[in-house]
């Protein structure tokens, strides 16, 4: 009866964690489209690749935590501090940011890829890092 028990709370934590996960994406394909959106505009603008992906990933980095905080790991009980749980949101994604801008400008100064090229491999790699760090650390329970 015991193994049937653990068997059970495996599926529920995995069922969780592919909730938050799906969820976790619907919010960075959102976020990504406002950080693409400034990328290109940073880049018509004449902006370093490295700088514009910086800004970009700045501002979806905000519209990110409203819908994380939310939605993708929701707070009912309202233990959470707020101001904490934004200074760990924002160092997670200081960590995305710094994985973002040296992804981009080291493959596009090693002349390795275009900049777009760059900036997908970046949000692959980000995006991965990120959710199990915010995940772990910042919207622990």
């Amino acid at each position: 009866m015991r193994a049937a028990t653990g068997r059970s709370a495996v599926r529920g934590h995995a069922f969780e964690l592919g909730r938050q996960g799906g969820r976790y994406l619907v919010v960075s394909a959102v976020a990504l489209g406002l950080d693409l959106l400034i990328y290109a505009l940073g880049l018509r603008a004449s902006l370093a690749a490295a700088a514009a992906g910086a800004l970009g990933y700045s501002g979806g980095l905000i519209i990110h935590y409203v819908f994380s905080a939310m939605w993708v790991f929701p707070d009912p009980v309202g233990q959470r501090r707020t101001a904490a749980t934004l200074a760990k949101f924002v160092a997670s994604g200081l960590v995305g940011l710094g994985l973002t801008s040296g992804l981009i400008g080291t493959l596009t100064g090693a002349g390795l890829c275009g900049p777009y090229a760059a900036k997908i491999v970046a949000i692959a790699v980000s995006t991965v890092t990120v959710f199990a760090v915010r995940r772990a650390y910042v919207f622990a329970a």
